[in-house]
């Protein structure tokens, strides 16, 4: 990584210089905490990615400075430059992903040389808006910065060797009901994610799903599915576009559960209304309120969160810790991590 920390230095020559000056216009002796004082925040040949850095050749030089305002859970979105690039964070603190799963946190009064063809995101998952001062050294016709796609390769688990046997859901069990988010725009993201309205889990993790279905079929219960297999580029999607939420969501360069077609996101309905049972927070809601172990809401609410959670890790699904509605089946990192369009 190409961050230094401050080191304070003064100019070598600079004490004689201000001694001849004070001299000639007898202004008197100067004291050593008069003098300027300059802070060396890097010397580097290279950008954070390792790229040589190169100045302007075939055309008159321009620098460009200016000041960046990312805000409090906002994005830069992925970018490239094709400049050398001086950034310096005012205030803040702003988490720098690249692509190649690189991930560096500037905080403020630490300059960073970016990276110039390497893609880039810059994320501010705090609370302040993260301000940056940036300086642009190129042609005078370059452009200082341009758009780029995502990364759309998941990463690699060399010990997930299990074989992936994906069972739609909807063809297994006719009492199972869904009502898939992330095809629709009644989501968090606001927009449809998926083409189709599907849900996909793998062969084992679907058998017990049935089985907890049965369970909760006997307490008066069905089971109302969100969400199941996810491909990882949505994961990458939602990571990237929402950064306040990032302890709700699934880090890509690990890859979620879902993505691996062993969670699932779901709750109850009434098998006699058919009306989805009340829950101390609703689907996707990413506040306290959606903790499994929450204890404030309705008591009938608590109550049948608990029965949820009961019946299904009774058949070996564990809820995630920020989730009520979230749970993953055991054994998922034997199964890779895909990234397979429903």
């Amino acid at each position: 990584m190409k961050m230094q920390s401050k080191i304070a230095c003064r100019l070598p020559h600079l004490s004689a210089v201000m001694f001849f000056i004070a001299s000639l216009f007898s202004l008197g002796p100067v004291r050593a905490d008069e003098y300027p004082q300059v802070q060396i925040l890097q010397q580097t040949s290279q950008t954070i990615a390792g790229e040589t850095i190169q100045y302007p050749q075939t055309a008159p030089a321009k620098i460009t400075t200016a000041i960046v305002t990312i805000p409090a859970g906002g994005a830069s979105g992925w970018h490239v430059h094709g400049i050398p690039v001086i950034g310096y964070l005012l205030s803040g603190e702003l988490i720098m992903e690249y692509a190649d799963g690189k991930r560096v946190t500037l905080k403020a009064g630490e300059s960073i040389v970016e990276a110039k063809r390497v893609r880039h995101i810059g994320a501010n998952t705090g609370k302040v808006p993260a301000t940056l001062f940036v300086a642009f050294l190129g042609e005078e016709n370059a452009e200082l910065s341009q758009p780029a796609q995502a990364p759309s390769l998941p990463p690699v688990d060399e010990k997930s060797t299990a074989s992936v046997d994906l069972v739609d859901l909807a063809q297994i069990d006719p009492y199972l009901k869904f009502d898939i988010r992330y095809a629709g725009s009644n989501n968090f993201m606001g927009k449809p994610l998926y083409p189709t309205a599907r849900a996909l889990l793998q062969k084992p993790a679907a058998e017990a799903l049935l089985r907890a279905h049965d369970r909760l079929g006997k307490q008066g219960y069905g089971l109302l599915v969100f969400d199941a297999y996810r491909p990882w580029s949505v994961t990458r999607e939602m990571w990237d576009k929402h950064p306040h939420y990032h302890d709700y969501l699934a880090d890509p360069l690990k890859g979620s559960r879902h993505n691996r077609g062993c969670a699932i996101d779901l709750t109850l309905y009434d098998l006699n209304t058919g009306r989805p049972v009340e829950m101390p927070s609703d689907y996707d809601e990413f506040t306290e309120r959606a903790h499994p172990d929450y204890q404030g809401g309705s008591p009938s609410a608590r109550k049948a969160r608990d029965t949820l959670r009961a019946a299904m890790e009774a058949e070996g699904f564990k809820v995630y810790e920020n989730e009520w509605w979230h749970f993953d089946f055991k054994g998922w990192q034997d199964y890779p991590i895909m990234n397979t369009p429903l």
